[in-house]
């Protein structure tokens, strides 16, 4: 009777004390651990605070100078731009092919398929862009005055060749003669030397 008695004392205990946690008064820890909470804090704070931030950006950001015509031509246009400076580009390699061959070649077939190739290009650019800023380019108008020139003098030329065996070069009424096909050759060469050189430092 008396184990009957202190088994049911035991398990009457057990349930009465189950989850009870512990009783009785825990250490103060947070006085040993406050350096731990300092560093934490000063580490984590920002350097500088928003306001600090704003300011500094705006002293170091400018305004983007869009008054400026030469910021908006150079910068904002660039990209636009690019189609008709590559177009120009192939111009510039077709007068540099048609001064080569003025200083020296003499051959008119060579010479007549540079000018042809000059007029196709210029025409092109012509239609391309005569309806758009472009037009208005220094380089536009002189690409058009150079293709007309050596239209012009090819003309002069190939009429010369044809006429040759009809009109001696000494009769009055012959204006192809040889002075005056040198003449024309020499002011086209000048007119493309001079048009490459502001074709390559203008645009």
């Amino acid at each position: 009777m008396k184990k009957i008695l202190i088994l049911i004392f035991t398990i009457f205990t057990t349930i009465l004390t189950t989850g009870a946690g512990y009783v009785g008064t825990l250490p103060n820890i947070e006085a040993e651990f406050s350096y731990l909470q300092k560093e934490h804090s000063e580490n984590s704070s920002a350097p500088f605070s928003i306001e600090e931030l704003d300011k500094q950006n705006e002293q170091e950001l400018k305004p983007v100078p869009r008054d400026n015509d030469s910021y908006v031509d150079i910068i904002i246009k660039k990209d636009g731009s690019t189609k008709y400076l590559n177009d120009v580009n192939d111009v510039i390699l077709i007068l540099e092919k048609l001064r080569k061959c003025l200083n020296t070649d003499n051959d008119i077939q060579k010479f007549n398929a540079i000018v042809s190739n000059l007029i196709d290009n210029v025409e092109y650019i012509r239609i391309e862009y005569k309806d758009k800023p472009e037009s208005n380019y220094l380089s536009y108008t002189r690409i058009q005055e150079a293709s007309a020139l050596a239209r012009e003098t090819a003309n002069f030329r190939t009429q010369g060749l044809a006429t040759e065996k009809y009109f001696p070069y000494s009769s009055p009424s012959n204006i192809y003669t040889k002075e005056n096909l040198q003449a024309k050759l020499d002011n086209l060469l000048n007119y493309v030397t001079e048009t490459i050189f502001i074709l390559k430092n203008l645009e």
